[in-house]
């Protein structure tokens, strides 16, 4: 099996640019992702007990958002073996890290001026527990005034 990353998203077809230009840059197949989004969730026992993930992303990532991974899986194939997408909920590094370390996180993709959009009265700011990670990070860029054959943008990306 392939290596695990994981990218953080705030449920905009944008936020799907960073899995984009990874893959122009990526030699090997099977490739497993992991979208993030942060949640607050609520001190109520019962709202713990049945918190499901699905219902918070239909909620919270909505049809369309849904529809554009289905169709960008389906387009990259063998590239990437499946893409997942997970909520965290934590208020520590540690509880990032375990978080990772539970998901086999090898590499953390950190959009380059992606602005996310986290209004959602659920939604918390991952990226600085995404930067203070020991888990090798993968910046990536992308200038939408170039135009290259494959697309409207070209990407830029580096180890970090």
């Amino acid at each position: 099996m392939g290596r695990t990353i994981l990218i953080p998203t705030d449920f905009k077809v944008s936020s799907l640019e960073p899995l984009k230009a990874l893959l122009q840059f990526q030699p090997e197949d099977s490739i497993k992702v992991i979208l993030v989004h942060g949640i607050y969730l609520s001190n109520s026992i019962s709202e713990l007990l049945f918190f499901d993930q699905s219902d918070w992303k239909l909620e919270l990532a909505g049809k369309e958002f849904l529809g554009k991974l289905d169709e960008l899986e389906q387009e990259l194939g063998s590239k990437v073996s499946s893409i997942g997408i997970r909520f965290f909920s934590g208020f520590t590094q540690a509880s990032f890290d375990q978080f990772t370390e539970t998901h086999q996180v090898e590499r953390i993709i950190i959009p380059y001026e992606l602005p996310f959009d986290w209004s959602h009265k659920k939604s918390m700011d991952i990226l600085p527990f995404l930067h203070k990670s020991k888990i090798q990070k993968q910046l990536i860029a992308w200038d939408n005034n170039h135009y290259s054959s494959k697309s409207n943008q070209t990407y830029v990306t580096a180890l970090i």
